[in-house]
C-alpha cells in the first residue's frame, strides 16, 4: 500500500491504515518501534513490558470479605513455619 509523507510539525510522518492498525492491535497512543534496516524504514509495536507482578490488585482482593480479609487471624502457627 502507498501513502505519502507529511508534515507533522517539525518532523515527518505517516498515516497507519486503519487495516494495518487493527492488525496490529494498535491504538492511539500505542508505542511502536522504528528502525532502519537494510535502507528501509521498519515500524513495529514496541514489545509489552512485563508485569512486575503475576497478579493485579484487582485479582489479589477478588472475593475478598469481612471475614476472609481476617483469615490468618483464625489460622494457627505450626512449629514448622516458625522453623522448629
Amino acid at each position: 500500500m502507498r501513502t505519502q509523507v507529511r508534515r507533522i510539525g517539525n518532523s515527518l510522518g505517516s498515516i497507519i491504515p486503519a487495516a494495518f492498525a487493527r492488525q496490529l492491535e494498535l491504538s492511539e497512543g500505542a508505542e511502536i518501534d522504528v528502525q532502519v534496516q537494510a535502507g528501509k524504514l521498519v515500524i513495529a509495536p514496541a514489545p509489552k513490558p512485563k508485569k512486575r507482578f503475576p497478579f493485579s490488585e484487582a485479582e489479589l482482593v477478588s472475593g475478598l470479605d469481612a471475614f476472609t480479609a481476617h483469615a490468618d487471624e483464625l489460622a494457627t502457627v505450626s512449629g514448622k513455619e516458625l522453623g522448629e
